[in-house]
C-alpha cells in the first residue's frame, strides 16, 4: 500500500529541559483528519474500547459548523497532539540552534485496510504496550461465547433465507435462536482475567483476539462489523498521531468544509473544474480542500499512552472538568500498570484522586463485586438509574480511608472513631507502625476491599433482590429502591462501623468480620424485609437532611431492637 507524507513549517518547543519537546504548526482540517486519530472511550458490542476521549456529542459539532461557516471567526486554542507511532511522525531542524523547522507525517490510506489487518495491528500495539499480553492471558470462554454469537447469526440468517420459500410455520426456530443467544451470552460470557488495573486492556485485547478467529473461521479478510466493532471505530488506533484534546473543534471544522460543496458557490466551482476536465468526485474533494480551515496544532513528541492520558486528565479536569464518573473510568482502565505507575505521582499532585478512581474502577468491574455493571461510567449508554459513580465513591472512603462514617442523625464519625481506638489491634494487616499499618490497608487492592466486598454482599443478599431491581428492595436500580440508593447504603455503612466501634470489636481476621455481620443483623432476627415495603415516598426527595435523619434513626433503633418492630414512618 502506497504511504502518504504531509510536510509542515513547524516551531520546536521546549517548556522545561527535562520536558518532551513540543512541535507547534498548522494544518488544514481535512489532512489533521487523515492522520490523527481520536480514541474514544466508547462501547462496543457493550465492551469498552481502551480510548480516553469522550464519545462526538452531535450538539456541539453543529455548533462548531455554524461557527465555522463564519469565514472570519477563528479559534486560538490549538488542537493538542501526540505521537502514536513516533517512526512515522519526524522533526528536522532547518540549522543547527534555530527552533524552525520541518515537521513531516508519513501515513496510509486507513480505509483502505482489511478488518483482519486492523485488528493484527491494533493486537500488535497492545501487546508492544503490555508484555504480558499473550495466548494465556485471552479468556478463553468469552471467545467461544463470541463464536457461538456468530455461528447463532450465521444460522438464523441461512434460515431467514430459507424462509422465503416456506410458510411461517418455522418461525420459531427463529424465536429459539434468538433465546439461545441471550442465554450464551449471560452464562458463558462473565470469566475474566482480573489483573487488577491492566483488567480492561487484557478484556479489549481479548476482544480483538477473538473477532480474529470469527474471521478466521469466516475464511474472509475483510468485513465493515464484527460482532459489533466497526472498521470507523478501529481506525483512530492506526493513525500516526493521536488527538488529545479538540475533537469537536476537528470534526466541526470538517464537517464545515465538507458543507461548502453544498452551498451555490460551491457547487459553481465544482461544475467549473469539470468543465475543466476534472472527475465531479474530484472536483468535489479540490473544492472540500480549499475550503478546508487550517487549525493550530501542539504536537506532543512523546508516545507513551501514560503521557497521553496525563495530559488528557490535566486539559479537561484543569481546564474544563469533566464528569467524575468518565475521568474515573478513564483514568483506572486506560493504562496497564506500568503506564500507570510512570505518572501516578503527577497524576497525584495534580489533584487527580487517583487511589479513588482506582478502586471505585475495581468494584465496577469486578466479577465478586455486588456492584459489577450496576454504576455509571460516564459514557454513552449508561442507564439514568444505575449508582452514580460518586456515591460508590463515597462508600468506598468510609470502608478504605476509615472516615465518613457518620449516621445523618449524630456527629461522630465511627469509621473514624474505629480507626483511632480499634485499627491498631486489628488482625487484616500486618504489624508494623500505625502509618505503615494503614497505607496497606487502604491500598487501592489492600484488605478494606474485601470487607468492602463481603459487607455490601450480605447486604445485597439478605434485604436485596437483583432479580427484580425495579422492586422495593430491588438491587440494581435507584429508580424505586428504598436499598440501592445512596442514603440506605450510607446509612448501612455508618451503622456497621457504629457496631464495630460500640462492641469494641478490632476484627482479628475475615472469620471475625463475618462473626461481626453476624452480630449486626441479631442472626437473622432483623428482618430481611425492612426495605422491601412501600415506604410511601411520594413526592420525597431522598437526599433531604430531614429525611436523611429519620432513616438512619428509623434503621438503628429498629436493628438495635428488632423486637420493636418495622418502623411505620419513612417520611417527615
Amino acid at each position: 500500500m502506497s504511504e502518504i507524507v504531509k510536510e509542515y513549517d513547524a516551531f520546536l518547543v521546549h517548556q522545561t529541559p527535562e520536558s518532551k519537546p513540543l512541535v507547534l504548526f498548522s494544518a488544514s482540517a481535512i489532512e489533521i483528519e487523515q492522520w490523527a486519530g481520536v480514541p474514544e472511550r466508547r462501547k462496543l458490542a457493550n465492551e469498552e474500547t481502551a480510548g480516553f476521549q469522550r464519545q462526538q456529542d452531535p450538539r456541539r459539532i453543529v455548533e462548531l459548523m455554524k461557527f465555522f461557516a463564519d469565514r472570519n471567526n477563528v479559534v486560538q486554542n490549538p488542537l493538542l497532539g501526540a505521537l502514536q507511532d513516533s517512526q512515522r511522525v519526524h522533526f528536522s531542524l532547518t540549522s543547527p540552534g534555530s527552533p524552525f523547522g520541518r515537521l513531516s507525517i508519513t501515513y496510509e490510506d486507513y480505509s483502505s485496510l482489511s478488518m483482519m489487518t486492523m485488528l493484527k495491528r491494533i493486537v500488535a500495539h497492545l501487546e508492544s504496550r503490555v508484555s504480558s499480553l499473550g495466548d494465556d492471558v485471552v479468556d478463553e470462554a468469552r471467545v467461544a461465547s463470541i463464536m457461538r454469537l456468530e455461528r447463532l447469526e450465521a444460522e438464523s440468517a441461512d434460515s431467514d433465507d430459507d424462509d422465503r420459500d416456506v410458510d411461517d410455520s418455522d418461525s420459531d426456530i427463529d424465536e429459539s435462536l434468538s433465546s439461545d443467544e441471550s442465554t450464551i451470552e449471560d452464562s458463558e460470557a462473565t470469566a475474566s482475567v482480573m489483573l487488577a488495573e491492566e483488567t480492561h486492556l487484557v478484556d479489549f485485547y481479548t476482544e480483538l483476539r477473538a473477532r480474529i478467529r470469527v474471521l478466521e473461521q469466516r475464511g474472509t479478510e475483510d468485513a465493515e462489523e464484527i460482532q459489533g466493532f466497526t472498521k470507523s471505530a478501529l481506525l483512530a488506533y492506526l493513525k500516526p498521531v493521536v488527538l488529545v484534546d479538540g475533537q469537536h473543534r476537528l470534526r466541526g471544522a470538517v464537517e464545515s468544509a465538507r458543507q461548502s460543496i453544498k452551498n451555490n458557490d460551491g457547487k459553481l466551482k465544482i461544475l467549473d473544474a469539470v468543465k475543466g476536465g476534472s472527475s465531479p468526485d474530484l472536483a468535489a474533494e479540490q473544492v472540500i480542500e480549499s475550503q478546508s480551515r487550517r487549525l493550530p496544532v501542539s504536537l506532543l513528541m512523546d508516545d507513551s499512552p501514560s503521557e497521553h492520558v496525563f495530559q488528557f486528565v490535566v486539559v479537561n479536569q484543569k481546564a474544563t472538568p469533566m464528569g467524575k464518573a468518565l475521568l474515573g473510568t478513564i483514568v483506572s482502565t486506560s493504562l496497564s500498570r506500568t503506564e500507570l505507575s510512570a505518572v501516578a505521582d503527577r497524576l497525584r499532585r495534580a489533584g487527580i484522586k487517583l487511589e479513588d478512581s482506582q478502586s471505585v474502577a475495581y468494584l465496577t468491574r469486578s466479577e465478586d463485586s455486588p456492584f459489577r455493571g450496576l454504576v455509571q461510567t460516564g459514557m454513552a449508554g449508561d442507564r439514568p438509574d444505575l449508582l452514580q459513580w460518586t456515591v460508590l465513591r463515597g462508600l468506598v472512603s468510609i470502608f478504605r480511608e476509615l472516615r465518613g462514617g457518620r449516621p445523618f442523625n449524630q456527629k461522630i464519625d465511627y469509621a473514624r472513631a474505629w480507626k483511632m481506638e480499634y485499627f491498631p489491634q486489628c488482625g487484616l494487616v500486618s504489624p508494623g507502625t500505625d502509618e505503615e499499618r494503614f497505607e496497606e490497608w487502604s491500598r487501592p487492592d489492600g484488605p478494606w476491599r474485601d470487607i468492602f466486598v463481603r459487607f455490601f454482599s450480605r447486604v445485597r443478599d439478605h434485604f436485596g433482590d437483583p432479580v427484580e431491581v425495579d422492586t422495593y428492595n430491588g438491587w440494581g436500580s435507584t429508580a424505586v429502591s428504598n436499598l440501592f440508593n445512596k442514603v440506605s447504603l450510607t446509612i448501612l455503612a455508618a451503622d456497621y462501623f457504629d457496631f464495630l466501634y460500640t462492641q469494641s470489636e478490632s476484627l482479628a481476621d475475615l472469620d471475625d468480620f463475618e462473626r461481626t455481620i453476624n452480630d449486626w443483623l441479631k442472626g437473622g432476627r432483623v428482618s430481611s424485609s425492612y426495605f422491601n415495603r412501600d415506604w410511601r415516598l411520594e413526592n420525597v426527595k431522598k437526599d433531604q437532611l430531614a429525611v436523611k435523619r429519620l432513616w438512619a434513626q428509623n434503621w438503628q433503633e429498629y436493628r438495635k431492637v428488632p423486637a420493636s418492630g418495622l418502623p411505620k414512618k419513612f417520611k417527615p
